[in-house]
């Protein structure tokens, strides 16, 4: 089970499926169990078309709470 708080970053797997969210920006996007982590497709974060405050480095997925 992905632990919540856990910072991923982008290029890393995917271990559980679920909702993540962008934290330099908040988007949310679903990814299933196995995929790699990608660059935000709302903010770009850490690619040149990305906005100039958030670098590379900075591209971080985090694991929303699943509703029940």
């Amino acid at each position: 089970m992905a632990e919540l708080g856990k910072l991923h970053n982008k290029g890393d797997n995917v271990e559980e499926a679920g909702n993540y969210i962008c934290v330099p920006c908040g988007y949310k996007h679903g990814y299933n169990a196995g995929e790699k982590f990608g660059e935000c497709l709302s903010c770009l974060s850490g690619t040149n078309a990305g906005h100039e405050d958030y670098v590379e480095g900075l591209e971080l997925w985090e694991k929303l709470e699943d509703k029940q």
